[in-house]
Parts: C-alpha cells; sequence; structure tokens
C-alpha cells in the first residue's frame, strides 16, 4: 500500500500502525534479543523487523477485547457479535437487506 501511495504522489505523515494481539510477535519485530531465539523463522517476520527497526511501521499491543479483526475470523458469543456488529455500524435489518 505505501509503495502505491508513493507511486501517487502521496506522502504518509507518519508510520503506519500495525495493532497486534499477540505480545510475543510484537516483541519479535522490535527486539533483535528475541530474534537470535528463534531458529526457524518466514521471510516476513524479517521483512517486519526492518521495516520497525527503519521507523517505517509501527506495531502496538491490542488487547484482545479490542481487536476488531476478530469478529471475522473467530467464533463470538451473542454479546460480543452485538458489540462487533456495532463497531461496524450494522444493524440486524441490513444484514438481512445485504443477504437477500
Amino acid at each position: 500500500m505505501e509503495a502505491l501511495l508513493k507511486e501517487l504522489g502521496i506522502k504518509l505523515p507518519q508510520a503506519p500502525c500495525l495493532w497486534c494481539d499477540n505480545m510475543g510477535a510484537k516483541y519479535l519485530t522490535s527486539n533483535p534479543v528475541f530474534h537470535a531465539r528463534t531458529k526457524h523463522i518466514e521471510i516476513d517476520h524479517h521483512f517486519m523487523r526492518e521495516r520497525v527497526t527503519n521507523k517505517m511501521l509501527d506495531v502496538r499491543f491490542i488487547s484482545t477485547h479490542g481487536q476488531v479483526a476478530d469478529g471475522f475470523t473467530k467464533t463470538l458469543s451473542a454479546k460480543d457479535l452485538e458489540k462487533f456488529r456495532h463497531n461496524l455500524n450494522l444493524s440486524t435489518l441490513r444484514l438481512r437487506e445485504a443477504v437477500r
């Protein structure tokens, strides 16, 4: 996405922020000491770590309860589903119309 924006002549005012609900993953992106302990690591981790080191990406922690993306990837209780729908500004009526 950054490359596309740059190609269009749009500068980002600050580094993009990636919210992560896994403290271990957050530490791996910012602390090279943890990297030494991991033998088999995917290439995308090296990419992410390099971007964090160069201040091109900001990785921040968010609790699992605040992770809105979970609504797309996990089974939710009725209460959590209602909260998820509210966060997306969806009503039951709109959902029924979209299914038709």
